[in-house]
């Protein structure tokens, strides 16, 4: 790096170059310390490297004295030292801090800049208490259920917890189960099977993988009356088709019904719940096969997906496709409801995301559009 002829201003910009460096490094700063750690350890290594190659050969500079170039060497030396070793103890804590930060950011309500700060303690440390249950508690508050769940498992089998840990844990775990369940509940009743159905699933996997003194029988319970909701959907469209004279719907929907009743053991074990629901209308006759006509109200041939180039982002398809799954779900509550305007245009609203051709399609969607026509015309 440097030349046994001794070029005085060459080194002596060196030697102003590290005093600068040194004097910039931040101890104060989380964002920057791990960074500034690498930096001070660069800094002392070129400055060992000096201290072997340029002042054994050094005679004499018209700009500083032997005596002077080894005192600045000294002070930088350590200055940069100092710096080093206080930044080798705050990178090993690093964490800590964003989460002291995170903490003070939550206080005064600033909540981007707090869940900034939790989520880089994280990054440093995914294992760490303090963090996961701040940031449970947060997930909570969004009704996040199944991230809640990922963190809870980390929490539980990849940390160790101190005894104040523990019971914060066990206060988490009760009042997540309690606002799951509840939530879980109030769609129940307002006859949001499907959404009720993926809450209480959470809630089952909580209970047989996770200590709480909470759970029992009403996970199971719930997961019962959620698909008996799903099921019960399906018997009544069942029923609006018969009384319109669809046999056609009618049909279709006796072999979703079916076919869900086969597929599921939580049903089959529920006696009560569907001798009632299979009263309400004639028996499931046995599976048919329907064709499916060509759409009458799309004209364009569409293409199939597997000829199409994506033009979104994974993510952005499964957002698409999210919307897409929740609008046919509530289109159908309409239309059970006897809302067939309503659940016409969710369904051509549900056909209009189909156009980006990046996810499998729902045939009934062109189905019910079809038929809904023969109700609002």
């Amino acid at each position: 790096m440097f030349a046994q002829q001794i070029d005085c201003n060459e080194f002596t910009y060196f030697l102003n170059e590290k005093e600068s460096q040194i004097a910039h490094l931040n101890l104060h700063d989380p964002d920057y310390i791990p960074l500034h750690y690498l930096m001070a350890q660069d800094i002392i290594k070129v400055l060992e490297q000096f201290r072997s190659e340029v002042i054994p050969y050094f005679t004499s500079c018209p700009t500083i004295t032997f005596s002077e170039l080894i005192d600045k060497y000294d002070k930088l030396k350590n200055s940069v030292q100092l710096k080093h070793d206080s930044l080798s103890w705050l990178n090993k804590n690093v964490y800590l801090i964003f989460y002291e930060k995170a903490l003070v950011e939550y206080q005064f309500k600033n909540e981007i800049d707090g869940e900034y700060f939790l989520q880089r303690s994280l990054q440093y440390n995914e294992i760490f208490p303090n963090a996961i249950l701040l940031k449970l508690n947060k997930l909570l508050e969004k009704n996040r259920f199944a991230a809640s769940l990922s963190l809870l498992n980390t929490l539980y089998y990849e940390t160790e917890l101190d005894r104040e840990q523990e019971k914060q844990a066990i206060d988490f775990t009760d009042k997540f189960y309690d606002k799951l369940y509840k939530t879980g509940d109030s769609l129940l009743k307002a006859e949001h099977a499907a959404e009720a159905l993926e809450l209480f699933e959470i809630l089952e996997a909580f209970c047989l993988n996770l200590p709480s003194s909470y759970c029992n029988d009403d996970y199971y319970h719930g997961l019962l009356r959620s698909k008996s909701g799903i099921y019960e959907s399906y018997l009544a469209i069942v029923k609006a088709a018969e009384e319109r004279e669809n046999p056609r719907v009618a049909a279709l929907f006796r072999q979703y019904a079916q076919e869900y009743l086969d597929s599921n053991a939580y049903l089959k074990d529920y006696e009560p719940v569907v001798k009632v629901l299979l009263e309400k209308i004639e028996p499931v006759i046995e599976t048919i096969k329907i064709p499916v006509e060509k759409n009458e109200v799309i004209e364009e041939q569409t293409p199939t997906i597997e000829h199409i180039e994506p033009k979104l982002s994974p993510k952005e398809v499964k957002e698409v496709k999210e919307k897409y799954d929740n609008l046919v779900l509530q289109a159908l509550a309409l239309c059970i409801k006897e809302d067939f305007t309503a659940s016409y245009n969710m369904f051509l609203e549900a056909k209009k995301l189909e156009n980006c051709y990046c996810f499998a399609t729902d045939y009934r969607v062109d189905l019910m559009l079809r038929e809904l026509l023969k109700f609002i015309h």
